[in-house]
């Protein structure tokens, strides 16, 4: 019962943002959002049907979407702080986006922008598992030093470039959702519903692989298909992501903490719980991003962390994580 309501009480405050985030902005709107529903021309119209429909799907789409991918890291890395940014998803994803639009091998939301940044993220990923020591911090530690070099490539790329325009990418370091219209949507919708669809595939194998690589082995899993099977989920969900709006802090981080408090470690559950908080953080951020100064808005990414960080370490000092499943 309490899951249920936990449930449907996020759900419903994520309608409700989603709801706000079609009538906030600059622009405000003359006519009622009832009447909008049925009229598809005017300035209104065009402002919520082309400019801010396609943004809140966006913010709930990427926000489910990474929240579901930090779950994953969390999971397969049996580590509190591993997160698509600090295993290097999300600065391989950056520069596998900016590598292909400097060379003019594809423009912003492509599918090849975002078949490219999938690559890149799980290139990156793959070689800090590689260079990784197999004990303590040393992942942690070789991710945040592989995303600092990769993320420094695509600076370099960015400043070289003569290719006009191509410093407005450096926006791909805070994130913002200000370019995401309905072909983008199109193009990344189906890279996060292959992400998702492998999430819960490797969801039930993780709740065994929390117990260690060994006894995970020897009732049957294989740990090394296991992992390879859940970073490419990761890298669908990150990469798309990021290539249509670029990196967002601390969400992937912060949601799996939130869902474990909530509801357990059973990870089949806590991607579905994963998947509405991450929308819901994410539209919130969007909201607040877009209104605390108007006319100016704030990059996603410095609101994220702002609300991130503190509730983070709130988190971390008042509750320890449970990281063995039970059944």
């Amino acid at each position: 019962m309490k899951k249920v309501a936990l449930y449907s009480g996020f759900s419903a405050l994520a309608i409700v943002l989603f709801g706000l985030s079609l009538r906030t902005g600059i622009v405000q709107l003359h006519t009622s959002f009832w009447y909008l529903l049925t009229h598809h021309t005017g300035t209104d119209a065009t402002t919520v049907w082309q400019i801010r429909l396609p943004r809140a799907l966006g913010a709930a789409i990427i926000g489910a979407g990474l929240g579901i991918a930090g779950s994953i890291a969390q999971g397969i890395f049996r580590n509190p702080l591993a997160e698509p940014t600090l295993i290097g998803l999300s600065s391989g994803a950056t520069l596998g986006t900016i590598a292909v639009i400097a060379s003019g091998a594809a423009t912003y939301g492509s599918k090849t922008n975002a078949a490219s940044a999938v690559l890149f993220a799980v290139i990156a990923a793959l070689l800090v598992q590689l260079l990784a020591p197999n004990k303590g911090y040393g992942f942690l530690l070789t991710g945040i030093a592989i995303s600092a070099i990769l993320t420094a490539v695509a600076g370099l790329l960015i400043a070289v470039s003569q290719k006009p325009g191509i410093q407005s990418l450096s926006f791909w370091n805070f994130g913002s959702l200000t370019l995401l219209n309905n072909q983008t949507l199109k193009v990344i919708a189906p890279f996060i519903e292959v992400g998702i669809i492998l999430s819960f595939f490797v969801s039930r194998r993780l709740d065994a692989y929390s117990l260690g690589e060994s006894s995970s082995h020897y009732i049957g899993i294989n740990p090394k298909r296991l992992r390879l099977l859940a970073i490419i989920a990761m890298a669908f969900l990150v990469g798309a992501s990021v290539s249509a709006v670029g990196s967002i802090a601390f969400l992937g981080l912060l949601v799996p903490h939130i869902v474990r408090l909530l509801v357990g470690p059973a990870h089949r559950q806590m991607l579905t719980f994963s998947a509405i908080i991450g929308a819901t953080l994410l539209l919130l951020a969007d909201l607040l991003a877009r209104t605390l100064f108007q006319p100016h808005e704030i990059p996603l990414g410095l609101i994220t962390s702002l609300i991130g960080a503190p509730a983070l370490i709130i988190l971390l000092r008042t509750q320890k994580s449970q990281w063995v499943a039970n059944d």
